[in-house]
């Protein structure tokens, strides 16, 4: 039996209970990243927070006299004074390192608070009441169960909020990924992997758990008038009972860092599990590594390929990173990886919280 305050946002979905797992998540920042620096700081998360770094783009392929150039980051960590360390593999052309690889967004999920002096308490929870930022807030601003079809728009009402935000997702489908597209704003999936382009925009997942998190901003009242507020000691709003907050019981999936060097074509798949309290796992969508598309081109004896960003296949609990969208440039096969993956630990929301 789960014990807490029972909410029911404005949405109109499930009700949630206030217990030990109730978070926010805050974003801190986002990057463009450059090889040659190793180390950039960012707004110190919360006490206690877990890091949720979220990819935009992992790769970058230059052009060079004779081959091209690729360089992706490796792993990365973030301390707790806002430290950011990133490693970078590829190319190891010192003249480039003045050039940006990739970007990503970084959050924090909150951590739980320690027994306060005033208010409600809710053990091991988030402590709404010491939150004296509010740009460190971050809520639920959508959940549904949708189909995809080619492409699916983030809604136009979490976009007013800011493009502060995190999707997490939860589906079963092991023939067609799905890739977050910032660039449009777009839940992508893809397919024609043997296109001269490397792939298409194409195919349908159906039945897709969405929750978004919109970060960075003060919540407002319910639409109701009735229900649950919290504000700290300036009068702001921390928590309100509009919108659901974020329910975290420490689950994440603990991806390991891996290349594969093989010259066919074709996908690699490599299956990941959810660790911690987590029955219903949805992961944060993003791109955790690239691979190659099957199309390929002979020209000075060499033959190449199309890099694509990666995205996820989904199989009961356990995920894969999977081949997606085109990076837009190409490299030679047996020069660069056919498939690698980062190393990195990303926090997982239950659906059963939310639907």
């Amino acid at each position: 039996m789960t014990y807490g305050l029972r909410i029911t946002p404005d949405d109109g979905g499930k009700s949630l209970v206030l217990d030990g797992s109730t978070r926010y998540i805050s974003y801190l920042a986002s990057l463009s990243l450059k090889s040659g620096d190793k180390t950039r700081q960012v707004k110190a998360p919360p006490s206690g927070s877990a890091a949720l770094v979220v990819p935009r783009k992992l790769v970058s392929v230059f052009p060079t006299v004779n081959q091209p150039v690729m360089y992706y980051l490796t792993g990365w960590s973030l301390a707790a004074n806002g430290t950011f360390t990133y490693s970078v593999g590829g190319g190891d052309d010192v003249q480039r390192s003045t050039l940006d690889i990739a970007d990503v967004d970084i959050f924090s999920v909150a951590g739980g608070a320690g027994v306060g002096g005033y208010g409600i308490r809710i053990t091991n929870g988030a402590d709404f009441m010491e939150v004296n930022d509010t740009s460190y807030l971050g809520y639920v601003t959508y959940r549904a169960t949708i189909s995809i079809t080619d492409r699916w728009p983030i809604p136009a009402a979490v976009l007013a909020l800011g493009s502060s935000y995190v999707v997490f997702a939860r589906w079963n489908n092991t023939d067609n990924p799905l890739f977050l597209n910032r660039d449009n704003n777009s839940i992508e999936v893809y397919s024609a992997f043997a296109a001269t382009e490397g792939s298409k925009v194409g195919g349908t997942v159906s039945n897709v758990q969405i929750v978004i998190v919109s970060c960075g901003y003060s919540p407002a009242l319910p639409a109701s008038g009735y229900g649950l507020v919290i504000r700290n000691a300036a009068g702001q709003i921390t928590f309100s009972s509009k919108f659901p907050p974020v329910m975290y019981r420490g689950a994440s999936y603990n991806f390991s860092y891996w290349q594969n060097f093989d010259t066919s074509g074709g996908e690699v798949l490599s299956w990941t599990s959810p660790t911690g309290d987590v029955s219903q796992p949805m992961i944060p969508l993003c791109s955790i590594g690239l691979q190659r598309g099957d199309y390929s081109r002979s020209q000075g004896g060499w033959q190449y390929r199309i890099v694509l960003y990666s995205g996820f296949k989904m199989s009961g609990n356990s995920v894969s990173v999977a081949r997606a969208r085109s990076a837009g440039s190409e490299a030679a096969v047996p020069m660069f990886v056919k498939a690698m993956q980062a190393a990195c630990s990303l926090p997982c929301l239950d659906a059963a919280d939310y639907f």
